[in-house]
């Protein structure tokens, strides 16, 4: 787990909190194919709206495409789901594409929602290696170059953001899409930027406490170092912030 201390890629130096490079042993798990996307989460919503303080929560949970209506968040980067009479649904064309613009407790409710919960941070990059061992992309050493979405501006909020649909390219060695760019994802730990030098050897979780919660595997709107599976992000849980979605993440259930 994490990036050697020396250069070794497509970076000068990696980032202090990618290091030390250590191993861990992880429990089995199972891990969602692809992100959650706009009609998992409409779906979620609507099952949920009749919860009391629903209304704060959901404007706390995700920006939609309403939200830009008032004065205070037209400027607001919005996913694409609306709500008509009540009911929430994924713009059309809009339903297979990544839900973005949603805090980690939006994320976290839905998991839990869902029956399922965020991955750890060590869970999401023994994911995203896909098997492979000690390589700078989920694909290999090879700088991206199509087949992946990032690099992408999204300058007027008025039209979609420029992601695809989940699992519009090519899996990983687990059968895992997007694992890179499209959207970051947010992970369960709270973010320590010194937390690798003493994280625990099994199954860790990151710091008991913090001020920013895990985000990993780079979005549309990153560079090519931000897409290596090592690459560290974060930000306070409740950000809603344009590139950033998530998946869910479960126990086997069999020991195996």
């Amino acid at each position: 787990m994490g990036s050697p201390s020396a250069k070794n890629g497509p970076v000068d130096v990696y980032p202090k909190e990618e290091t030390p490079q250590h191993k861990v042993y992880l429990d089995a798990f199972l891990m969602d194919a692809f992100e959650v996307t706009n009609e998992q989460f409409a779906a979620f919503l609507n099952a949920v709206k009749t919860a009391d303080g629903f209304e704060g929560k959901r404007e706390g949970w995700v920006v939609i495409r309403n939200d830009l209506e008032k004065p205070e968040k037209q400027n607001w980067w919005p996913t694409e789901i609306v709500v008509e009479d009540g009911i929430y649904k994924a713009m059309n064309g809009f339903g297979k594409y990544p839900v973005i613009g949603v805090s980690w407790y939006g994320a976290d409710a839905y998991c839990r929602w869902a029956g399922k919960r965020l991955p750890t941070e060590a869970e999401w990059e023994k994911a995203a290696r896909g098997g492979l061992v000690g390589k700078d992309y989920v694909w290999g050493d090879e700088l991206p170059t199509q087949g992946v979405v990032f690099k992408m501006g999204w300058n007027n909020s008025a039209l979609p953001a420029p992601t695809r649909e989940a699992g519009g390219y090519y899996p990983n060695g687990y059968g895992l899409y997007d694992m890179a760019g499209n959207a970051s994802e947010w992970c369960a730990d709270w973010f320590g930027r010194d937390y690798y030098s003493h994280s625990p050897e099994k199954a860790p979780k990151g710091p008991v406490s913090g001020a920013s919660r895990v985000i990993r595997g780079g979005s549309w709107a990153s560079d090519s170092a931000a897409l290596r599976v090592a690459f560290r992000n974060y930000a306070s849980p409740g950000s809603l912030l344009s590139g950033v979605g998530f998946r869910c993440s479960k126990e086997t259930g069999d020991g195996k």
